[in-house]
């Protein structure tokens, strides 16, 4: 449904057509593991925005960075 906004979080796409279930899930590489803490500092960024300038706001500020 589209009535609810979604947030999609990813460390890689690193997988080939149709293996997405193998990749997520299979085992983490040491470097996704080294990029968690970064990718987890910016959804707690993205995620205060949401609450505090909405939706539209949050969308022009973090999506594609």
């Amino acid at each position: 449904t589209t009535k609810y906004n979604r947030f999609r979080f990813g460390i890689s796409d690193a997988f080939s057509k149709g293996r997405q279930v193998d990749y997520v899930l299979g085992e983490w590489t040491s470097e996704e593991d080294l990029k968690l803490k970064e990718r987890l500092e910016k959804s707690t960024e993205i995620i205060k925005s949401f609450a505090l300038a909405g939706v539209n706001n949050t969308m022009n500020s973090f999506n594609g960075k």
